[in-house]
């Protein structure tokens, strides 16, 4: 695949509008007034569960699926984008495995394609569930290979969870924050 074709980033996802009608969508992943757990892997866990259940809520939701998928799609790409920037590397030098790391890397790259697919749908207001679907198998397989391998075994390195886990906590406010921005078309601050 190509530079050109890469899935949906970071930059891509804030470029995007919301309405009115987005009840509070960035606000609500900014300020849900949930606690940041203590370490790294709990925060990205923490991060799978509340995906999990988002998805949960657009298969019971009849009205405000849009909306629910873009969220999704936000939830998912902010928290790809801090596992690539910050927890990915620290795993691949504690765990010296590059390949778990390609391969969680690889997972991410078909779940943006998705993601770009999901958020283009919605855009044309074209039927989102066959992506959501797929969407919703690939994280789970990559959440349980997360959960079940990566995680256990950077629990057996020396590797300070409690700082890796602030780096998360601050960059994923970063990200948001510049998201929230460009929703309102501010310019971010030089």
């Amino acid at each position: 695949m190509t530079e050109a074709k890469m899935a949906m980033t970071i930059q891509d996802v804030a470029t995007m509008s919301f309405s009115a009608q987005d009840p509070a969508t960035l606000r609500e992943l900014l300020t849900a007034g949930k606690k940041l757990p203590p370490d790294s892997t709990a925060l990205l866990m923490q991060d799978h569960a509340e995906v999990k259940a988002m998805f949960r809520q657009f298969e019971s939701e009849k009205q405000m699926k849009p909306i629910l998928a873009r969220k999704i799609c936000i939830a998912l790409t902010v928290h790809a984008e801090i596992e690539e920037e910050i927890f990915y590397p620290q795993a691949g030098t504690a765990l010296e495995d590059d390949e778990l790391i390609t391969e969680a890397i690889e997972e991410h790259a078909e779940m943006k394609e998705l993601i770009a697919k999901i958020i283009e749908d919605v855009a044309a207001e074209k039927a989102i569930n066959r992506n959501i679907k797929a969407l919703k198998g690939s994280v789970e397989h990559h959440v349980a290979e997360e959960e079940s391998e990566m995680f256990p075994d950077m629990r057996q390195t020396d590797t300070d969870f409690y700082e890796i886990g602030k780096a998360l906590a601050a960059r994923r406010v970063e990200i948001l924050l510049a998201l929230k921005r460009q929703e309102k078309g501010i310019e971010a601050p030089s």
